[in-house]
């Protein structure tokens, strides 16, 4: 009896640990598979991080060749390659510009820019004032005087001077005695020709650096907030400004014309290169079939300038700026079109100046008649004879400024056209 009941203890006790056996098995299995799994979760999940962050940061280029550099109304290009070439100011120019954009932006919010405007054309150097000179930039030298004081009075070294002061040298000093290495006045008929003056278009090449904030709200819209600075070689010499800006896309027709306001503020003005030291646009736009193959865009911008210059002193619309693009894919064309409402913004001598480097500078009358110096009618025979039968008439010398002023002067265009095609890429 008590084999038995010994026996039958073993069985359940046996029993017992195979339950227990099985019971583990099962928990370390479920476990295992747990930790699979969350391993598995885990991976997923450092993978979609991986991939947040290469998304994070958007590169996008555009690349644009167009037949003038317009911006805020003034035409950079065209107007300048009309003083190189001494032709006409005109609304359509052929000054073809390479523009090149490239915007690195992420997902905070913050996005760094690049924007250039190369010369494509007339980059070299030329003679645009058509006169004898003894050097570079010289006054015209009077053959007839130079040759007659060099032949009757031999000895005298001062008869080398140019007679109109434009001595072959910039060291040279009228009141010293004529030495060749001390001081050199001397000028040589070798040295009597055309010089090219510095006026190339090679000039004209910026780059816009723009570093900036965009903060998107559902309730009020997107801020945007940066400084750009803007480097130029123009006149001759590095010319480099600054400028901090807001801009406000309204929450209201977002979708439909995404009305935005810009305002810009100019650290220092700028006497020199005829900028507005604030200029502030209102802008309205639309891209229609933004996701079909063929698309295009619409844009249109008023700008208004609060300060055209420090001398000037005059404010008002500056220039309603408008813009249509046909894309295809990454491709696209595009038509524009500046309107200057107030003409006499651009009336001065900041703008549109003359970029020969001789002394004599065309008169302008007014600043409020909407004329400036043609430079087609400058420079030349032509208009040398012009301007000495002028001169011989019998009038005031008011009457005789008033008559050159007129003829040289031309009505400053006041719309301007031009057109670009150009290429997108995402990175």
């Amino acid at each position: 009896m008590n084999h038995f009941l010994l026996t039958d203890r073993i069985v359940r006790v046996c029993q017992l640990i195979c339950l227990l056996v099985l019971f583990s098995n099962t928990i370390y299995a479920e476990g295992k598979g747990r930790d699979s799994q969350n391993k598995n979760e885990m991976l997923r999940e450092e993978l979609d991080d991986v991939e947040k962050k290469e998304d994070s940061v958007t590169i996008e280029v555009t690349h644009e060749i167009t037949n003038d550099f317009v911006w805020r109304g003034q035409s950079f290009s065209g107007d300048y390659i009309s003083r190189r070439d001494n032709l006409p100011y005109k609304s359509i120019s052929e000054a073809y510009t390479y523009v090149p954009v490239a915007r690195i932006s992420h997902l905070n919010g913050f996005f760094f820019e690049l924007e250039a405007n190369i010369a494509l054309k007339g980059r070299g150097d030329r003679d645009s004032d058509q006169r004898i000179q003894a050097y570079p930039g010289g006054n015209q030298i009077d053959l007839n005087r130079w040759t007659d004081k060099f032949l009757t009075n031999q000895i005298d070294n001062t008869n080398y001077y140019d007679p109109s002061n434009a001595v072959y040298s910039e060291n040279c000093d009228p009141s010293l005695a004529n030495d060749p290495f001390s001081n050199p006045c001397a000028i040589t008929p070798t040295q009597i020709k055309t010089y090219s003056e510095r006026n190339g278009l090679g000039r004209t090449d910026g780059l816009f650096t723009t570093f900036a904030y965009e903060m998107e709200t559902r309730r009020f819209g997107t801020f945007t907030v940066g400084s750009w600075w803007y480097f130029k070689k123009d006149r001759s010499s590095k010319n480099t400004w600054n400028e901090y800006f807001i801009w406000w896309e309204m929450p209201w027709l977002k979708q439909s014309l995404n009305p935005t306001i810009q305002s810009f503020k100019q650290t220092s003005a700028n006497t020199q290169a005829g900028y507005s030291s604030h200029y502030s646009s209102f802008s309205l736009g639309h891209h229609f079939m933004k996701e079909k193959e063929v698309s295009f865009e619409w844009t249109t911008s008023f700008g208004y300038v609060w300060v055209n210059n420090p001398d000037s002193q005059k404010s008002g619309l500056n220039d309603i700026t408008s813009s249509i693009k046909f894309f295809w894919n990454q491709i696209f064309l595009s038509f524009n079109h500046a309107h200057r409402p107030e003409i006499q913004l651009y009336d001065n001598d900041k703008i549109y100046f003359v970029n020969s480097e001789t002394n004599r500078m065309p008169t302008n009358l007014s600043e409020r008649d909407g004329m400036t110096a043609d430079p087609s009618q400058l420079f030349g025979i032509r208009n040398e004879l012009v301007r000495s039968v002028i001169n011989q008439t019998d009038t005031t010398d008011l009457v005789q400024v008033w008559a050159l002023n007129r003829i040289q002067s031309q009505m400053i265009p006041r719309n301007l056209f031009w057109f670009g095609i150009g290429m997108n890429q995402t990175f």
